[in-house]
């Protein structure tokens, strides 16, 4: 399978410029180029989210689509016409860890149990959303806690206990 390269969800730059691009105009400069021809499924990562997949409003940050679950989901596939392969599908949770750095306060609220919670729903939505064909969960098991806090998008939480993997059984069973 041939899964395009999902670049980072993001609205920083405004577009694109010599400093970067955002996600959206990359998307349609690739579907523009004809990528679509080329792959079998669209990357995509989802990992920003602070509120539950269902919702399309809400955030407190901003309104911007990649905030939103279904606003990445409809964003990607619209642009392509193809399923979606999440390459990265994670909530961010200190549960367990202590203080965010200053780049990712915005997740500082985050539980496990919504960690959890969220990844199931999240999964539930894509089985039944005939848009996705592929879920890979970042992460299961990283254990850096810095300025890039990868331990706290860990489905396994410091000390062992995996809430997510409960989740997602419950969701997915034996698939």
């Amino acid at each position: 399978m041939v899964i395009s390269g999902a670049p980072a969800p993001t609205g920083f730059f405004g577009g694109c410029s010599a400093a970067g691009c955002d996600d959206a105009p990359y998307i349609a400069g690739m579907a523009a180029a004809g990528a679509a021809n080329y792959m079998d499924c669209a990357g995509i990562h989802y990992n920003e989210g602070i509120i539950g997949p269902n919702q399309t409003s809400g955030d407190p940050r901003t309104e911007h689509y990649t905030r939103y679950f279904w606003g990445m989901v409809n964003t990607y596939y619209n642009a392509f016409g193809r399923k979606l392969c999440f390459t990265e599908m994670g909530y961010l949770s200190p549960e367990g860890y202590g203080k965010l750095p200053g780049g990712f306060a915005w997740a500082q609220n985050t539980s496990a149990s919504q960690q959890a919670q969220w990844l199931a729903e999240a999964a539930r939505l894509s089985a039944s959303s005939g848009k996705v064909r592929l879920i890979i969960v970042f992460n299961v098991d990283f254990d850096y806690w810095g300025e890039d806090p990868q331990a706290g998008y860990a489905i396994i939480r410091r000390g062992g206990g995996c809430p997510a993997c409960e989740t997602l059984h419950g969701v997915l069973g034996t698939r």
